[in-house]
């Protein structure tokens, strides 16, 4: 009886290990981002749109500049809207892009008579107390606190005359302070899919 009880279990044992080995060689043959352990980052989601947002930039050498933005809408919903901004707008229409987190209102704005992004730039610095350094993708600019907003803005590509106003504001999911936004993750990801034609 003794001898039949160690047949036994030997036979699950190297059961055992035949399915522990197994799992093992199946392991080994997933692709990486199946197999990675938890906490790594995921993969871009496959199912990114593109919203698109065009205006006449110039005078004399207008051009038709087409602002792009890849998004995910599972997470976001973008609009071009003519009215029912999110901030006063004397821009004739502009984007708009809700989150879970944060809501964006994408518009043109012309410079004045002579400046370009540098000069507006430094002006703004000596208008608001509160601001800083924004990059993104391969886009560099500035944002300022104004008020209950984060305004960004950013030089638009062999752009003379316009420049991107990206207002930023915050939901009621989002528990940081405002001032952290511009470096908030999510938010970098989305605005680095900006992308311009020039028509």
């Amino acid at each position: 009886m003794l001898t039949k009880w160690k047949i036994i279990t030997a036979l699950g044992l190297a059961a055992a290990g035949a399915v522990a080995s197994g799992i093992a060689v199946l392991l080994q043959k997933l692709p990486p981002e199946e197999a990675a352990p938890a906490g790594e980052p995921q993969a871009k989601p496959k199912n990114l749109v593109t919203g698109s947002y065009s205006f006449i930039s110039g005078f004399q050498d207008a051009a038709t500049v087409e602002v792009c933005l890849d998004y995910d809408p599972e997470a976001f919903s973008f609009v071009v809207v003519e009215d029912e901004f999110l901030n006063y707008s004397s821009a004739s229409h502009a984007a708009i892009v809700c989150g879970r987190d944060f809501n964006l209102q994408l518009e043109y704005a012309g410079y004045y008579n002579g400046e370009d992004f540098a000069a507006h730039k430094a002006a703004l610095v000596e208008k608001y107390r509160t601001h800083g350094d924004f990059s993104c993708g391969g886009l560099a600019g500035i944002w300022v606190q104004d008020g209950d907003n984060i305004l960004i803005h950013l030089p638009i590509p062999d752009d003379q005359h316009s420049y991107l106003l990206i207002t930023v504001q915050k939901t009621p999911d989002y528990d940081d302070e405002l001032t952290a936004l511009p470096d908030y993750a999510p938010l970098k990801e989305l605005l680095g899919t900006l992308h311009f034609f020039r028509h």
